[in-house]
């Protein structure tokens, strides 16, 4: 089996993936194949040169997007998937005050080669044997049975785009119980203790990045989803790219100046940019921030190539 780094994850994580992936002796024990749905695996892990290791270390790679993406230069197979404006979803039914469900439903045809999530993984599953947990015809036929069972009408979602509920009566606190043995909060957690971990918080100072180095702070921009939109045609017109935010006595100091472009490099010698700077006083003297997602390195995202800088190298 793979190894282990965190014994209480309820579900693998991405990074344990991408470990347990090199070769590093034990071929038996290695994940030899990985299925990447919708994720710019290079420039969501850190340290993008580890990934891209564990990539070519794999026997078979199958990727499902939407678009070109770094990931896809290293699949073996690439699935192309329709765009949320082509495809149905599943029910969206938040649990707030006034209960809803509310539907996604394509607004246009689909576009080229291209297929909905669901006739992927239902093709797969009927290519592997797996038809059983597949019974439905199509996504209406899938979402109608759902919806059956709430005895709501597909056919009035359709046509209102949602189904809303009265309103819950106001919430009235009750005893606090938590999902601990206790019920209670507990500062001391036995089954911590138990995983041989840390049962109690304890305090571990930060690392401080090496002299001359700042650490690196990212974020999300409200224009942009992740990765997956700056090389979109309407929104890199707002948002064309990233900038680097950096504080104003420290870009003095560097004799640096707001607008200017420059070039970043971590400990590994690693570099990405040019990136646009932004001098304020609203970041740490020590740290300097950017927006995730752009910095592409995939010449095919013909707008996002290469504009900003990578938070991920």
């Amino acid at each position: 089996k793979p190894r282990v780094t965190f014994p209480l994850a309820t579900s693998p994580c991405a990074y344990d993936v991408a470990q347990a992936s090199l070769k590093d002796g034990d071929d038996e024990a290695r994940i030899h194949a990985w299925l990447v749905y919708g994720c710019n695996v290079p420039l969501t892990l850190p340290n993008t040169a580890k990934t891209i290791e564990a990539m070519n270390a794999l026997d078979f790679v199958v990727v499902v997007d939407t678009m070109p993406a770094e990931v896809t230069g290293y699949a073996d197979v690439v699935l192309p998937e329709n765009t949320y404006l082509e495809r149905y979803d599943d029910l969206e039914s938040t649990p707030f005050r006034v209960p809803y469900v509310a539907l996604r439903q394509p607004a246009v045809a689909s576009l080229y080669d291209t297929k909905p999530g669901w006739w992927i993984a239902k093709s797969l599953a009927e290519k592997l044997g797996l038809a059983e947990y597949f019974p439905w015809k199509d996504a209406e036929d899938y979402l109608a049975a759902r919806l059956a069972k709430a005895n709501l009408s597909f056919d009035q979602l359709k046509r209102d785009g949602a189904i809303v509920g009265p309103a819950a009566p106001i919430y009235t606190p009750g005893p606090l119980t938590l999902k601990t043995p206790s019920t209670k909060v507990e500062f001391f957690s036995q089954k911590l203790a138990d995983a041989n971990l840390p049962p109690m918080p304890e305090y571990e100072p930060p690392e401080e990045p090496p002299t001359g180095y700042f650490r690196l702070l990212f974020g999300r921009s409200p224009v942009h989803t992740f990765s997956r939109t700056t090389n979109n045609p309407r929104l890199t017109e707002i948002v064309p790219e990233n900038e680097l935010w950096m504080n104003t006595e420290m870009a003095r100091v560097l004799g640096l100046e707001h607008g200017v472009k420059v070039m970043l490099e971590n400990q590994d010698s690693v570099k990405t940019g040019p990136i646009v700077l932004k001098v304020t006083q609203r970041i740490r003297q020590d740290c300097v921030y950017m927006v995730h997602g752009f910095g592409r390195e995939d010449a095919r995202l013909r707008r996002g190539y290469r504009r900003g800088a990578s938070d991920a190298r």
